[in-house]
């Protein structure tokens, strides 16, 4: 019975060292990893070119949810480019449309 626990214990304490040496050697990497990807973002035209690379990204994201987050937005036609990003096409007011319905009512009113 001692015989079978004293196993169990060094069977236990070898799993856990051989954890702890997984985490060490996860953590290297990580590092070795993080310390690759700085040298190459600092070496010149790869970094500018990630750098590039990201302002479009976040410039493209924050025209479409320019375009998309107000409630109502006019474009010029339907052929616009602010019209064809639009979700709902329904709260677009197209600018022909706008001066012509307020045409019509000023003429109504006269």
């Amino acid at each position: 019975m001692a015989d079978q626990k004293l196993k169990n214990s060094q069977q236990w304490l070898q799993t856990q060292e051989k954890g702890v040496q997984l985490s060490k050697q996860r953590t290297d990497q990580l590092k070795s990893t993080l310390l690759w990807f700085g040298r190459w973002l600092s070496s010149g035209f790869s970094g500018v070119m990630f750098y590039l690379f990201c302002l479009v990204v976040y410039l493209s994201i924050g025209f479409i949810f320019g375009v998309n987050f107000p409630s109502v937005i006019a474009c010029p036609d339907t052929k616009s480019f602010c019209y064809q990003l639009r979700w709902n096409k329904s709260q677009v007011f197209i600018k022909s449309d706008y001066i012509n319905k307020s045409r019509k009512t000023v003429n109504g009113i006269r």
